[in-house]
């Protein structure tokens, strides 16, 4: 018998809803033999971990929840190096890795799974001094929007959140009354290399070329991004990178000017994230071990290293897709 595994975590901010519309009905489904993995209250890495130690081959993992909950799914597969099948059903403020696949319910899921609609992710990953942090499915980010994460972690918007009644709007404007009083922050340090070039002689343009400019990136660059899928953070478009072994995009963002920030989300969300696609891997060299935040799809750590690695994953995993 085809074991199942539902992924979700009880503090959810729609944990009522999962509940009722995912686990009960899967609990009742014939033909699997069904169990469920509750996240705990620690890091994600530890959670992939205990996950990790149960999963066979063959397994077929659902998450139910935002992409912390995918997250924590991806990395278990990753390091259980498993041959097992992951479904993601989205019920998180942004759902990034859910828009991704394209599985809208349960029902939905369960038929394409049974059906044979199943695609290949190839997730990226990240190193610290030479040594594996995490993989996310749909991008990483180092710099500002990492850790604008913490926005979400006010106890008052966690609760506004968990009550149902606020949405994407209420998400924006909490992001955007974050950014007013924290846009003079340093977020990234002076001297920085990416790929043995200065990187405070980089900008991104919108057509993805890199130019020579003077600015130093503490006053210019705030964030950079590595995009593995279609959206980031809901609103910013990506692309069909998750399909490659190879290729992904990594865009600079110097987004601590207004009409700066405006024209960088208006390019992400009528066009694409601005951007230059890149094949292997990206290496970002801090000169000396610095303190920086970097978030993988909504879970951010604040970290200590000298260098970053982010680069495509050894292998793929077989995932539930339209």
């Amino acid at each position: 018998m085809r074991r199942m595994i539902i992924v979700y975590n009880p503090r959810s901010s729609k944990h009522a809803r999962i509940e009722k519309e995912v686990i009960r009905p899967l609990m009742k489904l014939g033909g699997y033999q069904i169990g469920k993995f509750e996240i705990a209250r620690a890091l994600v890495d530890e959670n992939a971990a205990k996950l990790a130690a149960i999963l066979r081959d063959d397994d077929l993992v659902v998450t139910a929840g935002g992409d912390g909950t995918s997250t924590v799914a991806v990395n278990a597969i990753m390091l259980s190096k498993k041959d097992a099948v992951l479904g993601v059903l989205g019920y998180g403020n942004f759902n990034d890795f859910a828009r991704t696949l394209g599985e809208e319910d349960y029902v939905e899921l369960i038929s394409d799974y049974e059906h044979g609609s199943l695609g290949m992710l190839y997730p990226l990953e990240a190193l610290l001094d030479g040594k594996h942090w995490r993989y996310a499915a749909a991008y990483f980010t180092v710099g500002m929007f990492a850790e604008s994460t913490e926005a979400f972690e006010n106890p008052r918007v966690r609760g506004k959140l968990k009550k149902g009644s606020k949405g994407l709007l209420f998400s924006i404007k909490t992001l955007v009354f974050w950014w007013l009083s924290h846009r003079r922050h340093a977020f990234l340090p002076k001297d920085i290399e990416l790929d043995d070039v200065p990187m405070n002689k980089l900008k991104a343009s919108k057509s993805g070329r890199v130019n020579i400019v003077k600015t130093p990136i503490n006053k210019q660059i705030s964030d950079v991004m590595f995009v593995n899928g279609k959206t980031a953070a809901k609103v910013m478009k990506g692309g069909n990178y998750w399909t490659s072994p190879t290729e992904f995009l990594v865009s600079f963002g110097r987004l601590k000017s207004f009409f700066r920030l405006a024209g960088f989300m208006f390019t992400a969300m009528f066009a694409r994230l601005p951007g230059k696609k890149i094949e292997g891997s990206v290496k970002i060299d801090f000169n000396a071990p610095e303190e920086f935040e970097i978030q993988a799809e909504g879970e951010f750590r604040r970290v200590k290293a000298k260098e970053l690695v982010v680069r495509k994953a050894e292998r793929g995993i077989r995932v539930i897709c339209r």
